[in-house]
């Protein structure tokens, strides 16, 4: 990139881009501000390396790009003084890890988030990556026959979703999830399938195995051949990209153009991540 003040720098064709020559300790002036917030939308997720940021200048950086929101829906517990900051946990004794799929976050809500920044604290020895995948290149790579059906389209996204099917690893038992079911079942919205970014402007693919449920006015059993064509397009391999944590790693997310993935391959040892999220400002019309 010329003329800036950072240095983006892209790790794969179709998505994520590592940025250098930035402090973030320091507060962002107005030029590296935008030019970060350029690169997430073009890249769809950004990398900062060696960044050992304290809980205060986590939260500055992020408040940054939006209003910092709190994440109601699931166990994480907040790092202490910092309500706004939850902790994705992992300790030896557990098998099951927070973010193990393909997802959007909180595609359930009316609002969904803008995104998340994802900053390591405490790193395995090996494993623990976290996947990554364009919903730009998704939808850039269906055909226009394909592209003219889902145009208009709506899909209902469910929390309730996310327990449905799930592999061996994940398995919560009938209790649990009777109650889940319980707690979220109005926990439920509806987005177009391929709205347009606010910011870009380009079309994105907006379903995701976790949540997405069926189309707006169709049946669940109408609605699965269609949906389970466009998760397995989704994912194909030239939309990823495998993202390596190392102390001081950071991750900012977009959200509404990304899926990600965290790899739960780490078993008997810990993996403490601060993630904070930014509220969402909806999308953009056809």
């Amino acid at each position: 990139m010329q003329n800036t003040t950072i240095d983006v720098r892209p790790v794969a064709s179709a998505v994520g881009a590592e940025i250098h020559n930035v402090d973030l300790t320091n507060p962002l002036q107005d030029r590296t501000y935008q030019e970060i917030r350029n690169a997430l939308n073009e890249h769809g997720v950004i990398f900062f390396r060696d960044q050992n940021l304290t809980p205060a200048q986590h939260l500055a950086f992020t408040a940054r790009f939006g209003e910092v929101e709190h994440d109601d829906s699931n166990s994480m517990t907040a790092v202490p003084g910092f309500p706004m900051i939850g902790e994705v946990r992992k300790e030896p004794e557990a098998t099951r890890n927070i973010g193990g799929n393909w997802h959007s976050d909180h595609s359930f809500d009316p609002l969904p988030p803008l995104g998340a920044v994802l900053l390591a604290r405490e790193l395995p020895e090996y494993g623990g990556d976290t996947l990554f995948a364009s919903m730009y290149a998704a939808y850039d790579a269906l055909s226009d026959g394909l592209k003219k059906t889902l145009d208009g389209l709506n899909a209902v996204h469910s929390k309730t979703q996310a327990f449905v099917a799930l592999p061996k690893d994940r398995q919560v038992s009938a209790e649990e999830h009777a109650e889940v079911k319980q707690k979220f079942a109005a926990r439920e919205a509806v987005h177009p399938v391929a709205p347009r970014h606010p910011e870009s402007g380009r079309r994105v693919l907006f379903v995701n195995p976790n949540y997405t449920v069926r189309f707006e006015g169709w049946t669940d059993k109408e609605s699965r051949p269609l949906l389970d064509y466009l998760f397995q397009h989704a994912q194909r391999p030239e939309f990823t990209y495998r993202f390596q944590w190392r102390e001081g790693s950071m991750a900012f997310w977009d959200n509404r153009s990304v899926w990600h993935y965290a790899l739960n391959d780490y078993h008997g040892t810990r993996r403490l991540m601060h993630r904070i999220c930014v509220k969402g400002n909806g999308f953009g019309n056809g």
